[in-house]
């Protein structure tokens, strides 16, 4: 993005990125549950006058780590990574003033991309003032089948369709 058009969305409102934290997928099997993690992320969110905001976080399918790397390479597999890299979640919310003042709780409306493949999803997302920025925590579950991921399976027995993602992280003014 030119420096000129970073000033015009700044003008509008305040830009904020991803500083760190960790996204989260946990899958559930009737032997185990499973969670990846990931510290490697993008993010952005756009305050806009009035409160509305704009949010984009992805992360490379890649970069998800279960402690497991012949796992990790199976979902690498049945998402189709080498096609589709990341996994992203894009949305708004509204209520939002920079700086934030107190705890707020909000609604991200949006849709989450994984395989290529999009689904609507509305996201209970925690704010809290944080140094310099924002602490945003949030769990959502989405369908392993909507987003057209062929289930793992152990003993043949495939996990359940339900994932649910989860972040903890912090957002600071965009340098």
């Amino acid at each position: 993005m030119s420096s000129f058009a970073l000033a015009l969305l700044l003008a509008a409102g305040q830009m904020l990125e991803v500083r760190e934290g960790a996204l989260r997928y946990t899958v559930v099997h009737k032997l185990h549950e499973v969670v990846g993690t990931t510290r490697q992320i993008e993010g952005r969110a756009l305050i806009e006058e009035g409160g509305s905001t704009k949010v984009q976080v992805r992360a490379k399918v890649a970069s998800f780590d279960s402690g497991n790397s012949n796992r990790d390479a199976h979902m690498r597999e049945a998402t189709h990574e080498a096609a589709h890299p990341y996994a992203t979640v894009k949305g708004t919310m509204s209520g939002l003033t920079w700086p934030l003042g107190a705890p707020l709780s909000a609604t991200l409306r949006g849709t989450v991309e994984l395989n290529g493949e999009k689904q609507p999803i509305e996201v209970p997302v925690k704010l809290e003032p944080a140094k310099d920025g924002v602490h945003a925590t949030f769990s959502f579950p989405v369908s392993l089948e909507a987003l057209k991921v062929e289930r793992p399976e152990l003993l043949f027995i495939k996990v359940d369709d339900r994932m649910t993602i989860s972040g903890d992280l912090i957002f600071g003014p965009a340098k």
